[in-house]
């Protein structure tokens, strides 16, 4: 069980920077669905740009070498 949770855990700052974003970014959702905070259309446009690009850089396909 420790083994899986050192796996999943940050292994750099770029990780940590990118679990902390999507963290920021689901709470940012959350709080406007229910009402708490009021964001402007192009916020939340962003907080989808900045979900999109995260997803993107971390399950992108790794070319194979030499081909």
């Amino acid at each position: 069980m420790i083994e899986i949770l050192k796996k999943m855990a940050p292994q750099n700052f770029n990780d940590t920077l990118c679990l902390v974003l999507i963290i920021l970014t689901v709470a940012l959702w959350i709080m406007t669905g229910q009402g708490i905070v009021t964001l402007p259309e192009s916020v939340v446009g962003a907080t989808i740009v900045t979900w999109t690009l995260l997803v993107q850089y971390y399950f992108r396909k790794k070319s194979n070498e030499g081909g």
